[in-house]
């Protein structure tokens, strides 16, 4: 039965084309489909030698034995192309196979390859500021997922990007949840970044439909945590001199609790942040690493305090920051014995201090569009999220209102009869009288 993808390859010679030595080159002719593609494969035969039914050279030489076995490996060379081909459901025709065994084919785009060129323009835009160092290590990381998730599910380092599923994006995301151990929001953050890497192919026509088609995710509300004002001052408390670690990284904390800032940008506050208004009173003016948006928070007394404290110390002189802060990793483990030895029944990370300021403003009658300038939000919905944290605080708000009211003699005398129970009479049926009534 014929097949549009069967292909013939032969051999033949060019008599017109005889050389001053009496040989001809050969030529190597591909038919599919009624359609033909011919090239030099560089070699040539003594035309008297050349057997034209069979493809080769029947002469005894040792040069006409080696140009069977070279004419040999093209046909083996040939037949692998063909059932590449095949087997990745490529279009076949010989100008394509002609390209490939050339090496002028230029092969089908790889997922992860794709990943890859696209994690080097977020290396870019890393290198220019426009994305802060969490963001592209993130990218870094769902590469190296997915590329250890291709080669468990597929046994091969990579594959054409045109095989790319809706069935094996919901593999992967299963392999994130339960070979990697992520949370629904990290699934999804990662599957997310697959996405925006198929949008890149679709745009570039890598890849011919869209496998994200119908799928949507949706993230889990979370809990973001915070301290309580008296949590920060038993953490302020603390006598840790005979810890410098741990002091160095308490002031760290506190710093960021009363200024509102991330780790990404504590770590990279430089002096020249640091601004006197007319009146006296210094502000920090940054823009954040993760958006660009400008934090404008003002130095409160604890604040200039620690800045006071560490102005000599030599990774500040050095790097020209405002406080020697360590590794975000390093710190959250430090942060983890002062949580013990202030008895704080809490998971402390850096950010924290960030949430801590938002409540403690949101506490304090701090309006909430102030609170949005100072962390450095693009849109106050993000801030919001602080105020939904805070049923005690409006508690405490309520107790001035609760101290005049509650207690107040009001005279509220019982019903003078127990309630009877009211029934309504059925209503009558309305209609037209019938003509003829029985």
């Amino acid at each position: 039965m014929y097949q549009a993808n069967y292909y013939t390859l032969t051999f033949m010679i060019r008599k017109a084309q005889q050389k001053k030595s009496g040989e001809t080159p050969i030529f190597a002719r591909i038919t599919v489909s009624g359609q033909r593609a011919e090239f030099n494969i560089n070699r040539s035969v003594d035309p008297d030698n050349w057997n034209a039914a069979k493809g080769l050279s029947f002469g005894k030489s040792k040069r006409d034995i080696e140009l069977n076995k070279y004419l040999d490996s093209i046909r083996v060379r040939i037949s692998e192309i063909h059932a590449s081909l095949v087997k990745d459901e490529e279009a076949i025709n010989p100008l394509i196979i002609k390209q490939h065994f050339l090496g002028n084919a230029e092969g089908p785009k790889m997922l992860c390859a794709v990943f890859n060129y696209v994690n080097e323009q977020h290396k870019e835009r890393f290198d220019r500021g426009d994305i802060c160092d969490g963001t592209y290590l993130r990218w870094k990381r769902c590469a190296e997922y997915l590329a250890e998730f291709i080669q468990k599910r597929e046994g091969r380092d990579d594959i054409p990007i045109k095989k790319l599923t809706s069935g094996m994006i919901d593999d992967f995301e299963h392999f994130l949840r339960v070979n990697k151990g992520n949370g629904n929001n990290a699934a999804i953050r990662y599957v997310r970044y697959l996405k925006k890497v198929t949008r890149v192919a679709l745009a570039n026509k890598w890849l011919d439909e869209d496998p994200f088609i119908d799928k949507h995710y949706s993230r889990t509300a979370t809990n973001r945590g915070h301290l309580g004002e008296e949590e920060v001052k038993r953490i302020m408390a603390l006598n840790l001199t005979e810890f410098p670690r741990l002091d160095q990284v308490r002031d760290t904390f506190v710093f960021c609790c009363f200024t509102g800032l991330a780790f990404a940008d504590i770590s990279t506050l430089s002096k020249e942040f640091i601004v006197e208004d007319d009146n006296g009173e210094k502000w920090i003016r940054k823009p954040r690493q993760k958006t660009g948006e400008i934090s404008t928070i003002p130095l409160l007394d604890i604040p200039q305090r620690l800045i006071k404290k560490y102005e000599n110390h030599p990774t500040v002189i050095a790097k020209g920051i405002v406080l020697p802060v360590i590794s975000n990793q390093r710190m959250n483990s430090y942060l983890a014995e002062i949580a013990t030895l202030a008895k704080i029944q809490k998971h402390l990370t850096t950010h924290i201090a960030r949430h801590t300021f938002a409540t403690m403003s949101l506490r304090n009658h701090v309006p909430i569009e102030s609170i949005s300038k100072m962390l450095g939000h693009s849109d106050i919905q993000t801030t919001q999220i602080y105020a939904k944290m805070l049923d005690e605080a409006v508690s405490e708000d309520m107790q001035k209102m609760r101290s005049k009211f509650d207690g107040i003699d009001h005279n509220i005398n019982p019903l003078p009869e127990k309630p009877t129970t009211f029934e309504r009479e059925p209503l009558k049926k309305r209609g037209r009288p019938r003509k003829n009534p029985l």
